[in-house]
C-alpha cells in the first residue's frame, strides 16, 4: 500500500472525518477512497489497525472483568464470572440429543415353511 492509502486507513479508522473530508486531506477523489475499501489488502491493514488498538485495551477490559466479580449485585458478578470462564475455554457442554436403538432379534421367531 501506498503512503496516502495507509494514512487513509488511520483516519478511517480515528472515525474523525467523513470519507469526503479524508479524500481532501489525500488530495484524492471520494471514489479514490471507495476504491481503496474495496480492495482486500486496504480492508486487511484496516482490521490489522483495529485489532491493534484492541489489543492496547485488554488489560483494562479484563481488570474491568475482575472488579465485576465482586459487584453488589448476583447478576453482574454471575454474568462476568461466565464470560471470564467462557472466555477462557471453560464453556459448559452443549446438550446433546442421541438416539438409541436396540437391534430386533428375529432368531426365537418361527418361520412357516
Amino acid at each position: 500500500m501506498n503512503s496516502k492509502q495507509l494514512k487513509a486507513v488511520t483516519l478511517m479508522f480515528e472515525g474523525v472525518l467523513t470519507q469526503k473530508e479524508i479524500a481532501s486531506e489525500l488530495k484524492v477523489t471520494e471514489q479514490t477512497i471507495t476504491n481503496w475499501k474495496k480492495k482486500q489488502e486496504f480492508k486487511d491493514a484496516l482490521l490489522e489497525v483495529e485489532r491493534d488498538y484492541l489489543k492496547g485495551l485488554t488489560p483494562k477490559a479484563l481488570k474491568t472483568m475482575e472488579k465485576l466479580l465482586d459487584a453488589k449485585s448476583e447478576l453482574v458478578r454471575y454474568n462476568a464470572a461466565s464470560d471470564i470462564l467462557d472466555r477462557t475455554g471453560h464453556k459448559p457442554t452443549d446438550k446433546q440429543e442421541v438416539q438409541i436403538t436396540t437391534p430386533t432379534i428375529i432368531n426365537d421367531i418361527p418361520l412357516d415353511d
